[in-house]
Parts: structure tokens; C-alpha cells; sequence
């Protein structure tokens, strides 16, 4: 009866490891599921897109900077695009010397996509380097990567330098609702 008892034991733990190895592999299936489920929700939530930025500097006498420029660009809501050396962001060719007197340079920066088209912006010079003063024409950026592309362009005319009126190392603008209020 022992070694009955001994068989029949033997008989069952085949049995025995395909049922643990089914739930095993059943348990890891409802696991790696919600995994690849949160990891879509982040996704979604958490969109990525392409920024891409042009600068037009003016043409005027010594309009062009050595200074380290940074730029925050944002929508009505959302989050807020923050740039703190933008030249490192570069898409002009090896060599390149970015904000220089009648440039127009281009950037590419990867951020969370806005919800709708970016309307608020600051630019802003840090004042120092060999030529400080800037003078800037605009700033236009384009969001790539959502549904679809969202572009706004604004109009800055003025000098980031604190010898030249307005006396202020930065520019903002908020064109949010703008076109809204249109007739």
C-alpha cells in the first residue's frame, strides 16, 4: 500500500506541475498585460513631440548676440516647453554661429506634446558674452508629432539688451484666444 500510495503520488505531480506552471504562465500573462496597459496610458498621457523653432534675428547694426539665449513656450494649458540653452538645440550645419545680424536659425526640441497650439512664449538673453545686446525679428514654432501640426508666430521687433530700449533682457507674449476675439 506504500508504495500504491508512492505511485499514485508520483502519478499526480505531473499533473500537479502543469497546473502550477499553467497558472505560472497565467499569472504572467495578466501581469505583462497590465504592464503594455500602463505603459499605453502613460504613453497616451504623455505624448511626445518635435518642436520645431526658427529665430529670425533683425538686420540691424550689431543685432546679433554671443549671449546664451533661452526660450519657454506654452499653450492656454498644458505643459510648458522650457529651453534653457537653445543653441545646443541646433539644426544649422557644424559651425554654424547661431543669432547673428539677419540669421534665421533653426532648432528641433523633443517635449511633451501641448494640447493646443503653443500661444504663450518668453525669450530670453542671459546678457552676457562678447556681443550682449540681440535684436530679435520673431520667434515661430511648429508642434509635430500629434494629431496634427499646431504653429504660431510671433512678432518680437525689439531688443534683448539692457543698453537698448526697451532695457530688458527678455520678450513674452501671450497670443492665446487671439484669434478667438477676431470678428
Amino acid at each position: 500500500m506504500a508504495s500504491h500510495t508512492t505511485t499514485h503520488t508520483l502519478a499526480l505531480a505531473p499533473e500537479q506541475n502543469y497546473q502550477e506552471t499553467s497558472m505560472k504562465s497565467s499569472s504572467m500573462i495578466v501581469l505583462t498585460t497590465c504592464c503594455l496597459l500602463a505603459l499605453a496610458a502613460s504613453r497616451a498621457s504623455a505624448a511626445q513631440c518635435t518642436f520645431e523653432i526658427i529665430i529670425k534675428t533683425g538686420g540691424r547694426k550689431n543685432a546679433g548676440t554671443d549671449s546664451r539665449v533661452s526660450l519657454q513656450i506654452s499653450a492656454a494649458s498644458g505643459p510648458t516647453l522650457e529651453i534653457t540653452n537653445l543653441e545646443s538645440w541646433g539644426e544649422m550645419s557644424a559651425g554654424h554661429d547661431y543669432f547673428e545680424r539677419g540669421n534665421l536659425d533653426r532648432f528641433s526640441v523633443p517635449g511633451k506634446c501641448m494640447p493646443s497650439e503653443p500661444c504663450k512664449m518668453l525669450l530670453k538673453s542671459d546678457g552676457k558674452g562678447n556681443k550682449p545686446g540681440w535684436y530679435v525679428d520673431y520667434v515661430m514654432v511648429t508642434q509635430l508629432g500629434s494629431a496634427s501640426s499646431k504653429q504660431h508666430l510671433w512678432s518680437v521687433n525689439q531688443w534683448l539688451a539692457l543698453d537698448e530700449a526697451p532695457h530688458k533682457l527678455s520678450a513674452s507674449s501671450n497670443g492665446c484666444g487671439f484669434a478667438a476675439e477676431l470678428p
